[in-house]
C-alpha cells in the first residue's frame, strides 16, 4: 500500500474513469497545501484484483509546486503457488518538521529540514492455507536529511546519521486469519537493516477485526504495538515515529518518536453507492467515520493509559476500477486538521 501525509487545508479530488473496455485506469489528483503549494498528480491501476494474471500494477505519483514530490509504483504477478511483489518508492520532502525525541514535546516547537528517500523491495507471498499468509523478501533503503535548521532539538535525537546512507536487509510478514465466526487477522512483521556502521531492527505485532452489520456497513478495529532496536545506529530519516502517515491521522508526520509505539484505529465503513461504467466495471463510493489513539515511549514501562494522543474524523473511499481503493481522511486533533491521501484501506 502507498500512502502520503500532506497537511492539506483544501483537497479537490478529480476522478475520471478510463474509457470502458480499457484495462488501465487513470485518475488525476489536484490539491493545495499551505506549506508546499499546489499538488498535481494521479493514480494509475491495472488488474488489481486476484489472481493478478498476467500481472497487476498500481501507482500514485505527484509533485508540489513547492518542490516536494513522490512516486510509488508496485508490480505483482503470480509465480508458482504464490505471488511476487516488486515495489519502489521515491520521495523528496521540503519543510519537514522534527519535534524532538520523546512522547510529549510541544507541538509548536520544532526544527525544519529537507529529505530525500528511496526504497526498493521484492517479496514472495505464499498462502499455504486459507487462514495463513507468509511473506518473505528483501528491502534496499536510501535516505538523506539535509538543510537542517539550527535548533537545540537536534541534540535530543539518538542518531547522528544525517547524510546519504544506504542500508539493506530481509523482512518477514506473517498473517493468520481468525476462525470463520470472526472476521479479522493477527500479523507479525520482522525487519532488519544493515550497511556500513548501521544495523537496526523492528518488530511489530497487530490485531485487526471486522464485524459486518450488513455487506455495506462494517465496523473495524486495529490494535498494534511495535519495538525499534538500535536507534543510535539508525539513519535519522528511518528512526521510528508516530503521526499522520503512520496511522495517527490528526497529527503531523513524525510528530511523536520513541522506540516503543502503540496505536489503535477504530473505523465505521459505510458504502454509499456504486457507479456502473459498463456491464463489468463499476466504482464504489463510501464514507468512513474513525478515531485514532497512539503514543510512543523509550521503554515499555513508560507507556501509560493517560498518555494516548487522540484524533477523530471522516474519510472518503473510492473503489477504482481494476481493484484499487483511493483513500482520503480528514482528522481533527488538539493540534489541528490532518489530511491523509493514499491507496488502499489503512488496514
Amino acid at each position: 500500500m502507498m500512502r502520503t501525509s500532506m497537511g492539506i487545508l483544501i483537497v479537490i479530488l478529480l476522478l475520471t474513469a478510463a474509457a470502458p473496455g480499457f484495462c488501465w485506469r487513470v485518475f488525476p489528483l489536484v490539491s493545495y497545501s499551505s506549506t508546499n503549494g499546489f499538488l498535481f498528480g494521479g493514480v494509475a491501476s491495472h488488474n488489481m484484483m486476484p489472481p493478478f494474471r498476467p500481472f497487476a500494477f498500481s501507482t500514485m505519483a505527484y509533485m508540489y509546486t513547492g518542490g516536494s514530490l513522490y512516486a510509488g509504483p508496485e508490480l505483482l504477478f503470480p509465480a508458482g503457488p504464490g505471488m511476487v511483489r516488486i515495489r519502489a518508492e521515491y520521495s523528496v520532502n521540503k519543510s519537514k518538521k522534527f519535534y524532538g525525541w520523546g512522547n510529549g514535546g510541544d507541538g509548536d516547537v520544532y526544527a525544519e529540514y529537507e529529505s530525500e528517500n528511496q526504497e526498493l523491495s521484492c517479496s514472495y507471498n505464499y498462502t499455504p492455507s486459507f487462514s495463513l499468509m507468509l511473506t518473505g523478501g528483501g528491502r534496499l533503503l536510501h535516505s538523506t536529511a539535509y538543510g537542517r535548521q539550527d535548533s537545540p532539538l537536534w541534540s535530543s535525537s539518538p542518531s547522528e546519521a544525517y547524510g546519504s546512507i544506504w542500508t539493506a536487509g530481509p523482512y518477514v510478514h506473517l498473517r493468520a486469519a481468525f476462525p470463520s465466526f470472526l472476521e479479522g487477522y493477527t500479523s507479525l512483521d520482522l525487519d532488519h537493516q544493515f550497511g556500513g556502521d548501521h544495523s537496526y531492527s523492528k518488530a511489530e505485532l497487530a490485531l485487526a477485526c471486522f464485524t459486518p452489520i450488513t455487506p455495506y456497513s462494517i465496523p473495524a478495529l486495529r490494535l498494534g504495538i511495535s519495538r525499534h532496536f538500535s536507534s543510535a545506529s539508525t539513519p535519522f530519516q528511518l528512526l521510528p515515529s508516530l503521526g499522520g502517515s503512520e496511522g495517527l491521522r490528526g497529527y503531523s508526520d513524525g510528530r511523536f518518536r520513541g522506540d516503543w509505539s502503540v496505536l489503535a484505529n477504530l473505523e465505521f465503513r459505510q458504502r454509499i453507492f456504486s457507479l456502473r461504467l459498463d456491464e463489468e466495471v463499476s466504482m464504489d463510493f463510501g464514507i468512513v467515520a474513525f478515531g485514532d489513539a497512539g503514543q510512543t515511549a523509550d521503554d515499555l514501562s513508560e507507556l501509560r493509559w493517560d498518555g494516548f494522543h487522540l484524533d477523530a474524523g471522516l474519510g472518503a473511499r473510492v473503489g477504482i476500477p481494476g481493484g484499487a481503493t483511493l483513500r482520503a481522511d480528514f482528522a481533527l486533533s488538539p493540534e489541528g486538521l490532518g489530511i491523509q491521501i493514499g491507496l488502499g484501506q489503512l488496514f
